[in-house]
Parts: structure tokens; C-alpha cells; sequence
């Protein structure tokens, strides 16, 4: 299985007997078997045939939206979920009770902050220059992993987006030395992304949520109640759970983009709004380097979504 990127335009998709036909300002361009597409991402001006969204929903296939103008998704298409609705009996269950969620929480950040300590141990040991600030965030890290793991600790949920939080102020103090001074990254600024670092970290954290709420659809649970982030209007909140745990793997591939040059300043340019923008030569190297390094991240991302549905179905069986 694969995935389709389509970033230009004036393109038009149509069903055309088990595959799409593409289309470029009327001029068929090719065609794309429906069985070997998983998901589809779109970016510009790009029309569909209504028939094409039911063809994709009866064979799950995903589809994201992406904005022309910045790295948010507009729209997602998940297709059918699982069919068992104990699933989501026991996370409407879970979802009200702090005592239930609370060891969720804990293990999410724990599991965090040990990625964030392997991604700065290796910079270290690939940058012996960059000894004082990498070193400096590593204890942070390490005292927090170390304050974690007291099974004395009282934790609350609270508390523990505290560590979350002070974890990823101590690992981006150490990141942003990884990268040249001419890149202009200071720290992570989302809305709108003032420098090229950021604005690869959006887009890849953007991709790596819509793979998060794939993953729940795929296991039947409702993407919207998270056990570590609350309930809010409009947010997949667990799916931003279960990405958590893999925002240090995309901090990892942003590096790794820069330091192999494969992305490079002339591949981003700056509005008079300070808005940074990736061009579509950068963003065709981004998708190709995302999609040849997302699979064991999918992967992983339905095994949370499997572990995390058994538990939710043995929670309702208790409660029943």
C-alpha cells in the first residue's frame, strides 16, 4: 500500500473503473489503481468527482486536505471505523474518571521524554561542539524521566502536562543549536511559522496527526477524547496523544533533512508577513523523505490504537 500526493494546480480526480484518472486542465495525465492506495494528501486547487469520496470511503482509504497558504489540515476523510462500539463505551468511561486516565498520562510522558533524551544523545555524540547546551538539556531530561518514575510521587493530571511541558521547553533549549544560524530557528513558533525549521516541524507533525486519527478510526475509537489532553472544540485530542510520543521521530527526520542538505534555504522563502513558506520543490523532497520513514510510525501508531482499544473493552466488561 502506498500513498498519493497531489500538490498542484488546476487537477481534477475522476473514477474511472477501479482507479483514479487525473486530469490537468482537462487533459487526462495518468491513472492510479485504487488498491494500492492507502491514503491520499492533497495540496492547491485539486477537484473531486463526489463519486471518487465514496469509491475511497468503501476501500479505507484516507484522504487530507491540506491548507494552500500554511501546514494545517482543512479537511480529512478517515472512511469506516471498526464495528465494535464497546470500544468507545469504555473510553466514554475512561474519558470521565481522572483515577482511570492518570496512569495513561504517565506513561504517554515518560515514554516522550526517553525519546527526547535518545534524539538529544545522539546529537551529542554526533555534536562534541554543541557539548554545553545538549548536556544542559539532558539532565533536565533525566531529573524529569527520574521524578516520573518515583511510584512515591502523587501525580495528577496536571502535574504531569507540567513535566510534558518543562521537557519540551529543556528539549527544544538543546535542539535549536542542531541547526545553521542562517535557518533563523529560535524555538518552536507554530502560527505562523517564522523560520524553515518550523515550518517542516508543522507540516511533519500536521502528516503524523492525520496518520494518529487514521489509527483511531482503523481501531474504533472516537479520536476526540483523549485520556492526557482534555476535551476541546474541533481537536482529535487522542490522537494528539498517541502522535505525542513520536514528535521527538519527527524532530529527528527535520534534522536529519537539514543536516543532509537535502532540504536547503532556497527551498523556503518569507512574505512581507514573515510568514515562511516551503516551495514545491521542497515540499516534494519532504513528502518523498516523510513517506520512505513513516511506516514503522504507522505502525506504531495502530498498535497504541490495538492496546488502547483491549483496554477500553476490558474496562466496559467491568463495568457492565
Amino acid at each position: 500500500m502506498s500513498s498519493l500526493y497531489l500538490d498542484r494546480k488546476n487537477v481534477s480526480i475522476k473514477l474511472d473503473g477501479q482507479t483514479l484518472a487525473l486530469y490537468e486542465l482537462g487533459e487526462k495525465k495518468g491513472t492510479v489503481p485504487l488498491h494500492l492506495l492507502e491514503r491520499i494528501v492533497l495540496r492547491g486547487n485539486v477537484q473531486l468527482e463526489s463519486r471518487v469520496l465514496g469509491a475511497l470511503t468503501e476501500r479505507h482509504i484516507g484522504l487530507i486536505v491540506l491548507s494552500g497558504r500554511n501546514t494545517e489540515a482543512t479537511a480529512m476523510l478517515a472512511a469506516h471505523s471498526h464495528g465494535d462500539a464497546s470500544r468507545r463505551l469504555g473510553q466514554y468511561q475512561l474519558s470521565l474518571d481522572d483515577d482511570l486516565r492518570r496512569p495513561l498520562a504517565r506513561w504517554l510522558v515518560l515514554v516522550k521524554v526517553r525519546a527526547q533524551q535518545r534524539l538529544l544523545s545522539e546529537a551529542l555524540a554526533a555534536r562534541a561542539d554543541l557539548r554545553y547546551p545538549l548536556t544542559t538539556a539532558l539532565q533536565t531530561l533525566t531529573n524529569i524521566i527520574g521524578l516520573l518514575r518515583e511510584d512515591t510521587q502523587v501525580f495528577t493530571l496536571a502535574s504531569l502536562r507540567g513535566y510534558e511541558g518543562a521537557a519540551a521547553a529543556a528539549h527544544f533549549s538543546g535542539y535549536v543549536h542542531l541547526f545553521a544560524e542562517s535557518l533563523q530557528f529560535n524555538g518552536r513558533k507554530k502560527r505562523p511559522p517564522p523560520d524553515p525549521v518550523n515550518v517542516c516541524l508543522s507540516l511533519g507533525y500536521t502528516l503524523l496527526h492525520y496518520d494518529a486519527v487514521r489509527a483511531c478510526h482503523t481501531v474504533g475509537l472516537d479520536a476526540m477524547l483523549g485520556f492526557f489532553h482534555d476535551v476541546s472544540f474541533g481537536r482529535e485530542s487522542l490522537a494528539c496523544d498517541f502522535m505525542e510520543p513520536l514528535r521527538p521521530l519527527m524532530d529527528r527526520w527535520v534534522w536529519q533533512l537539514f543536516k543532509d542538505r537535502q532540504l536547503r534555504p532556497e527551498h523556503f522563502s518569507s512574505d512581507v508577513g514573515g510568514r515562511c513558506q516551503m516551495n514545491k520543490a521542497g515540499r516534494q523532497i519532504f513528502y518523498g523523505f516523510y513517506e520512505s520513514q513513516a511506516g514503522p510510525a504507522r505502525r506504531l501508531l495502530r498498535r497504541y490504537g490495538y492496546g488502547l482499544a483491549k483496554h477500553y473493552q476490558a474496562l466496559n466488561k467491568i463495568a457492565v
